[in-house]
């Protein structure tokens, strides 16, 4: 290792103090680290938005099963998350299935995220993964003292002032879980402690919806965290939603095109002999 006159060109040579290296690139480390994420969120970014921009245009042309000269032309966009009319559709199934879970009251938790023990971008990809760890390891210690396994659903929600997230949960018609112990020892890895569950009575179709509504609300960066990680949003256990037994469509998908002119493309197949139908935008095949 050099000494301190070996830094300074020997004895008698320039300053006291060895030079200091570029500081971006060797003293500090939370910069580069800082750097690289900010690099690499805006690649996701710019590749989520070159994928919403693909599924703006995108549309789909369904063909009546009865009368194949009738067509319908609907955009993809409402088998989006990330649109409007997509959450509007989503909304809808979820009111399917959990119709009957109305006004039911139960316990609330909420598990977040401490920006001091875990990075944005790490927390964005893991949560998923983190939640069910979570509900795996509660439901363990309930198994033990041979209690009834947990109903739940769940949702994701961009933490205010962080832009981590946070995961609301909801255990219907429960009044005891598990003390807050067992709770706080199972959020671990640097996670932040778990509040006490709260008693609160929900319409549980309505408060998945009501955080999907909030995705207006989120910024594109978050959207694209969401998007990357290949994220559920929400999600609830098995024998928690009512079976909803799919209809026959009455149409068949026809052709994918991509355009920014609806006008144009209807006026296009108004010519080449079709009816255009247009009735409800609500899906009709899959």
């Amino acid at each position: 290792m050099k000494n301190e006159n070996e830094w300074s060109g020997g004895e008698g040579g320039g300053g006291s103090h060895p030079p200091v290296p570029p500081s971006f690139l060797v003293r500090n480390v939370d910069n580069v680290n800082s750097q690289l994420w900010r690099a690499q969120g805006l690649l996701t970014m710019w590749d989520f938005l070159e994928y919403k921009g693909r599924i703006g245009m995108t549309k789909v042309i369904f063909q009546r099963k009865d009368d194949i000269r009738t067509l319908k032309v609907m955009p993809a966009t409402c088998n989006s998350r990330y649109f409007n009319d997509g959450r509007w559709r989503i909304s809808n199934q979820i009111r399917n299935r959990l119709g009957r879970f109305n006004k039911v009251s139960g316990l609330m938790i909420t598990l977040t995220y401490d920006p001091k023990k875990i990075g944005k971008r790490e927390a964005w990809s893991s949560f998923g993964k983190d939640t069910r760890c979570f509900l795996n390891g509660v439901n363990q210690y309930r198994k033990r003292r041979n209690w009834q396994r947990l109903h739940y659903l769940w949702v994701v929600e961009v933490q205010k002032g962080t832009g981590y997230p946070h995961v609301h949960l909801f255990f219907p018609n429960l009044r005891w879980l598990v003390p807050v112990k067992i709770l706080n020892g199972n959020w671990s890895k640097g996670r932040s402690n778990v509040e006490s569950p709260k008693k609160i009575t929900v319409n549980c179709a309505g408060y998945i919806s009501k955080y999907l509504r909030k995705m207006d609300g989120w910024l594109d960066l978050h959207l694209a965290l969401l998007w990357s990680g290949r994220c559920r949003m929400y999600g609830f256990s098995r024998g928690f939603s009512a079976k909803v037994d799919k209809k026959e469509s009455d149409w068949n998908r026809w052709a994918i095109v991509k355009t920014d002119n609806v006008d144009n493309l209807e006026k296009g197949l108004t010519e080449g002999g079709f009816k255009i139908d247009h009735g409800s935008k609500k899906t009709v095949a899959s």
